[in-house]
Parts: structure tokens; C-alpha cells; sequence
């Protein structure tokens, strides 16, 4: 019984664990937090600028992959020792580190590491699934590549250097090109490649090779130039004494006094006292391998041996010796560093902090503008709403004068119909997008579209059948009448009025009386008071006629689309005929409230005929 309870206790915490477990939820194994993992073998230390820069590269691109890689390093240190039975025991440790692990990628930097590599490679790392080396100063040993490699060539452009260093230097009798190596494995094959092509490229110059020069033989060699010799510093980090140097000591020491600035093949070597020139960047050989890796795992095809084709260069200088030697002529495109900090850019913060202030200020200043603006504006309105208003009083007394006798012929149903016709054009009017003020003009003066017909005899007036050729052209004359009748220069309304009264026969597709005009050459005042006018004809009952259903008279104004009227009115139009229904319903409510007066007017009108 104490055996179940003991077996009971270790089993009941280890069932809640699998129960609350992640991969209980999501039924896969999320422990890990890598799905790949690298080993970047590296022939130098990483105080070495050329090591960290390449790995900064391969991280680089790894990290923006979306991969989830866990990155092993392994350094040889090969710029220090390249004692051949400390690398055997450094394999010897490695092959007992890496028994149990499977890489998913090896990534091989520069030759010393390919060459441990070879040697020790295969049995210390068996199982890696894909290897990168990248680099390679030279493909000659491997001419027909490695089984189950890439080789990513470094071949830094040495005839395109010395091409830029004869051009900077045109002004001057340049006699000997000089070199400065030591004898790692990196500087024994470039000394060989570089002897070779200058044989073949520039015979005409001398050469000197510096390979097995300590630093202070080399300082007494570049102190003792002249104008004629250019030295270009290929690499240098240990010297025939086995005594090894970090990468900047060697050229900050012997480069202070050459005559001529000297050149560098490697982008790591700038702010050491070298000028620049064509040269190779680590950090995108970093970015080749971790690319093609990547190109590896989607199964893409790779070819084993990658050619140098100059996309790891660009051209780079240091301002600073650039200005020493009075150097200006730099390629268009080129890279330069340690360029003095500008005014801008040392007070960039606080410019930006400024500018903002600058900028909000500005646009208060612009919306307290426009306020202003606003407010005269309104005040230019105000004023001239007061001369409208002012215009209408005047017009209004003397249309009184100049229309007393029309007032007096007018029927009943005529008066209201220009009642319907002044609140229909008002409402096109705004709908068509004019001013306020020619909405307020052109309801004063629609009602005085007929005025003319003071002119035209009763009996074809109120004619109840249809005119004759004859009677038809006496009531054109209507519209001249009324023309004739308002016109009045020193008035703004009764101008606008006279138009109305004379164009609003006028069609827009042409044809129309007195004068056949067409399109916008109608004043915009006579083309909707006609298509108003028009409509609520239609619409009423006249001596002559009954009145049109609502559907018949649409059809009308369709079919005299762009014909009589104008396309964008009768859109307008009937588009909001509920609501123009309902201005001329309210125009009738008015004709019955002021129906007393009328039938006091209409018996005047029926005794005069008696008399």
C-alpha cells in the first residue's frame, strides 16, 4: 500500500506536466528554438576585423531569412600559429566536440581554415549536410572543386587598383609600383597572381615585392621613397620572426611618411593610414556564403566553384589622407569615410527639434491667415448681401411702376404659375452650383420671363385652341416685348430680368426665338427658368389644354433633352422631381390663402369686359 501511494504521488505531477504541456495544445514539439544549426569555422581570431565582419555578414542574412539557426564558431587562429601538430590536436578535440552533432551547414572562411579542412574535415564533420567556403583567394589548387562543397572565390581586382593609382597620380613620374605582403597562405597567393599580371599588364613600370621585411625595415623603406614610387599595402600580420601583429599596427606605423599615398586592397584597412582604392568588402563575402546556403536548403542548383565577378568590391577612401595628398579626383560613386561631421549632421536633433517648433508656428500663423481672411470675407459678404438686398428694394419699386398694368391683365392661374416657376428655378439653380447671390437674382427676375405678353392681344393670348402660323409668330414677339420693357442699364436685376424675358425661348440644340442662339451662349438664367417654366405649363390647366400627368411631362423633358433643354437641367431635374412636386404643392397652398383677393380681382377683370 505505501509503494501505490509513493507510485501515486510520482505519477500524479507527471500527468498534470503532460496534460499542461505545450505540445499537449499544439500537438508538435515546440521545444526547440532552433530548426537548423551551423558551425562557421574561421581561419584567424575574432579580434581580427576581417573574421568579425564576415560573420556579421552571414548573420546578417540569416537573421533576415526567417530561418531559425543556432550558430556554432570555431576560430584556428591561423595568423598566429600555423604549427601543423597544433592543428592536429585542435582536430583531435574538434572530432570529440562534434561526435554526437549534425550540422545542417558549414560555412569555411578563407584558405587556412579550407586547407584544415581538407585535411581533417570529413572525419570531424561527417554528417554536415551542406558546406560553403568563401574567401578563397585562389580556385588553382581546387580546379575541379570539392565533393559535397562551394567555393566562393576572393580575388581582389589588383589590376584595377594600380589602374585608379596611375590615374591619381598622372601628375607625377611614376617609376616603381611596390608591395608589401608577409607569407600567410592569403599573401603567398596573391604575391603569385600579382607577379604574373604585371609581367603581362605593365611592363613598363618596376616592381619591388616586401614579403619577409620586419615593420621597421618596411618604415625605413617607404621613409627612404620617392615621387616616383607608389606603394600599395596587400596584407601584412606577421613578419619573418613569426611575431605577429593586429591587423591596424603594422600600416599606422610605416605608412606616416610616403610620398605618395599608398593603396590598400581590403576595406578593413581604411583609417589606417591607406587611401583606399578598388577594394574587397568582408562583410559581403559573409553575405555570399549565408546566401548561397540558403540556396542550398531550398534545393536550389549551386555551382560548386562561384567566380569572383566584382560584386564584393566597390571603391572606398578615407578622406582624411585623400585631403593630405590633395587627391580629389575619385571615381563617380565612390564611398568615402571619416568625412568631417557637417554642421547639420553634428546638431541634426536639435535642427529636426527646431524645425518642428519653426513648423507648428508657421501653421498658426497660417490658421490665425486664414481666420483673418475668413473674417474679412465674410465681412466683404455681409456688405455686399446688404447692396443685394439694397438692389432688390430699388428693383422692387421700380418693377411697381413698370408693371402695374401687367399685374392688372394677369389670370389667376398665370399669377401662381410664376410663383411655381421663381421657387422651381431657385431650387435648380442651387443644384446646378450657383452662387448664392445668382440664386437670389434669378428668383427675383423668373417671374418676369412672360412679362411681354402685356404686349400680345387678348384673343391669341387666351386663345383655347392652337395658334395659327400667324398668331404664332405675333406671340413670338412676346420675348422682344418683354426685353423691351425691362431693360435697364444702371440696373443690376432688372438687366438679369431683360435677359430671361428675352432668352428663354432659345434652345439649346438651336432653333429656338427670337434670335436661334444654342448652348452656353443662352444666358444660364433663361435656360432654367425655361425648363421651370416649361414643366409647370405642362402641368397646369390652360384654356387651351388639361393638365399633363407627372409621367407625361418627364417624358417630355426627356425627349427635349439637349434639344430644348439643356442635359445637365434635365438630370437635374429629374433626378429631384419629388421634391420640385413639392415647391409647386406649397406654391398652391399660397394661391388658396390669397384666393379672396383673387376672386375680388377676377370680378374687376369680368366687369371691365362688360363695360
Amino acid at each position: 500500500m505505501k509503494k501505490l501511494r509513493v507510485m501515486f504521488l510520482f505519477l500524479v505531477p507527471c500527468l498534470v506536466c503532460c496534460l499542461f504541456s505545450p505540445a499537449v495544445f499544439s500537438q508538435s514539439n515546440d521545444l526547440g528554438v532552433y530548426t537548423k544549426e551551423i558551425l562557421i569555422l574561421q581561419s584567424y581570431q575574432r579580434d581580427y576585423y576581417h573574421t568579425r565582419v564576415l560573420e556579421e555578414g552571414i548573420e546578417a542574412v540569416l537573421s533576415d531569412s526567417g530561418e531559425k539557426v543556432r550558430i556554432r564558431y570555431e576560430f584556428l587562429d591561423a595568423k598566429n600559429s600555423l604549427d601543423a601538430d597544433a592543428f592536429q590536436t585542435l582536430a583531435e578535440t574538434m572530432t570529440k566536440k562534434y561526435q554526437d552533432v549534425t550540422l545542417d551547414g558549414l560555412i569555411i572562411c578563407d584558405d587556412d581554415a579550407l586547407q584544415f579542412y581538407n585535411r581533417f574535415g570529413k572525419a570531424i564533420w561527417p554528417n554536415a549536410v551542406y558546406v560553403v567556403s568563401t574567401g578563397i583567394n585562389s580556385l588553382r589548387p581546387y580546379s575541379q572543386g570539392i565533393p559535397g562543397m562551394v567555393i566562393i572565390e576572393e580575388r581582389p581586382d589588383v589590376e584595377k587598383n594600380i589602374a585608379l593609382a596611375v590615374e591619381q597620380n598622372h601628375s607625377k613620374d611614376i617609376a616603381t609600383l611596390n608591395f608589401i605582403y608577409d607569407t600567410t597562405t592569403t599573401s603567398n597567393e596573391m604575391r603569385s597572381d600579382i607577379i604574373s599580371m604585371l609581367a603581362d599588364k605593365y611592363p613598363q613600370y618596376d616592381s619591388q615585392h616586401y614579403y619577409d621585411k620586419t615593420p621597421d625595415e618596411l618604415k625605413a623603406i617607404i621613409d627612404g621613397s620617392g615621387d616616383s614610387d607608389l606603394f600599395f599595402y596587400v596584407l601584412y600580420s606577421r613578419d619573418r620572426n613569426n611575431v605577429t601583429y593586429h591587423y591596424d599596427e603594422v600600416p599606422q606605423y610605416i605608412l606616416k611618411n610616403a610620398k605618395n599615398p599608398v593603396y590598400a586592397l581590403w576595406d578593413f584597412y581604411l583609417g589606417t593610414g591607406v587611401v583606399g582604392g578598388y577594394v574587397a568588402s568582408s562583410y559581403k563575402y559573409g553575405e555570399s556564403a549565408a546566401n548561397t546556403l540558403l540556396e542550398l536548403w531550398e534545393g536550389q542548383s549551386v555551382s560548386p566553384l562561384i567566380y569572383e565577378d566584382g560584386s564584393h568590391y566597390q571603391y572606398m577612401f578615407d578622406y582624411n589622407v585623400l585631403s593630405a595628398y590633395q587627391q580629389n579626383n575619385v571615381p563617380e560613386g565612390s564611398i568615402i569615410v571619416n568625412e568631417p561631421v557637417t554642421y547639420f549632421q553634428k546638431n541634426k536633433n536639435l535642427i529636426i527639434l527646431f524645425s518642428v517648433i519653426t513648423g507648428v508656428l508657421m501653421m498658426i500663423i497660417g490658421l490665425l491667415l486664414y481666420a483673418i481672411r475668413e473674417k474679412n470675407t465674410l465681412n466683404q459678404k455681409t456688405i455686399e448681401i446688404a447692396d443685394l438686398n439694397q438692389e432688390i428694394i430699388d428693383t422692387q419699386k421700380v418693377l411697381i411702376s413698370k408693371l402695374g398694368a401687367v399685374i392688372e391683365t394677369r389670370s389667376f392661374e398665370t399669377a401662381n404659375h410664376v410663383k411655381r416657376v421663381a421657387r422651381v428655378s431657385a431650387f435648380l439653380a442651387i443644384e446646378y452650383g450657383l452662387s448664392d447671390r445668382d440664386v437670389a437674382i434669378l428668383t427675383a427676375v423668373s417671374p418676369m420671363h412672360d412679362v411681354g405678353k402685356i404686349g400680345i392681344a387678348e384673343n391669341i393670348l387666351h386663345k383655347p385652341g392652337r395658334l395659327s402660323e400667324q398668331e404664332f409668330e405675333i406671340m413670338k414677339y412676346h420675348t422682344s416685348i418683354g426685353y423691351e420693357i425691362l431693360k435697364n442699364p444702371e440696373r443690376e436685376m432688372l438687366r438679369y430680368a431683360s435677359l430671361v424675358a428675352l432668352e428663354h425661348h432659345e434652345k439649346w440644340g438651336g432653333g429656338g426665338y427670337p434670335s436661334g442662339k444654342a448652348g452656353k451662349d443662352i444666358h444660364v438664367f433663361a435656360r432654367i427658368t425655361a425648363i421651370a417654366d416649361v414643366y409647370d405649363a405642362l402641368r397646369s390647366i390652360r384654356v387651351y389644354k388639361d393638365a399633363w400627368s407627372q409621367a407625361d411631362a418627364v417624358s417630355y423633358l426627356l425627349e427635349e433633352k439637349g434639344k430644348f433643354f439643356e442635359p445637365k437641367l434635365v438630370d437635374i431635374f429629374t433626378a429631384n422631381l419629388e421634391q420640385i412636386e413639392t415647391i409647386r404643392n406649397a406654391a398652391y397652398e399660397d394661391e388658396l390663402n390669397d384666393f379672396s383677393q383673387m376672386y375680388q380681382y377676377l370680378k374687376g377683370q369680368m366687369a371691365a369686359e362688360f363695360l
